[in-house]
């Protein structure tokens, strides 16, 4: 396919390339799909139009899911060769049919992944919406800290360095506590050659339980 340099092909020319390229692809593509495969032989201004003409000449199909329109070439007849007998139909033949068989299912799912993939993809509108609601949020955040900074007071920041300094004291408070229960835990187990420490500490935490609620 012979196409112009520098983007400049466009009208007729334009349309008969796109529609040769349908042609012979014969799958679905997007507007985008087509100018990439196309290797940009073209601006995207011309392939839209060019689309445009060949769909209101019935020179090719348009289908539209939701927001997004998918270009194909029309249906094409298989062609039939009536002098073609079963005798010359081998098995080589059906193994290269199996074969492209394969490869078209291949290239469907393809098409049918990219199609789920656009569709998932939110419109203008949305992107709008949400780009609108982030903006409005990350100004209340600002807001938020300059309200901050003008509340804050010195005296505050010595509150939270004695709030900090208390936290570190009862965090080393408790790793001691920690370490001084596992040692008796293990003083314990030896000195009572205890197999299953576990079910030691289960049986001797419920036992008391079971007899104050019978006596």
């Amino acid at each position: 396919m012979s196409t112009k340099k520098g983007g400049q092909v466009k009208g007729k020319e334009a349309e008969n390339i796109v529609e040769v390229y349908l042609t012979e692809q014969y799958r679905p593509y997007a507007v985008n799909d087509i100018v990439q495969n196309l290797h940009k032989s073209m601006p995207k201004t011309s392939v839209i139009k060019a689309l445009e003409t060949l769909v209101k000449e019935n020179r090719i199909t348009c289908k539209m899911f939701g927001k997004i329109a998918i270009y194909v070439c029309n249906e094409q007849e298989l062609e039939k060769n009536e002098e073609l007998g079963s005798e010359e139909v081998s098995f080589e033949a059906l193994m290269e049919l199996r074969e492209e068989l394969i490869r078209v299912e291949k290239d469907r799912n393809e098409v049918t992944a990219q199609l789920q993939s656009i569709l998932k993809t939110p419109s203008n509108a949305e992107l709008k919406v949400s780009i609108d609601a982030t903006i409005k949020e990350m100004e209340g955040i600002e807001q938020h800290l300059k309200d901050l900074k003008l509340q804050w007071k010195p005296e505050d920041e010595q509150i939270i360095t004695r709030i900090k300094d208390y936290e570190q004291k009862i965090d080393k408070q408790v790793n001691a506590r920690k370490k001084m229960w596992a040692a008796a835990l293990l003083l314990v187990k030896e000195a009572l050659a205890i197999k299953n420490l576990d079910e030691f500490l289960v049986s001797y935490i419920l036992k008391p339980a079971c007899q104050s609620a019978f006596y």
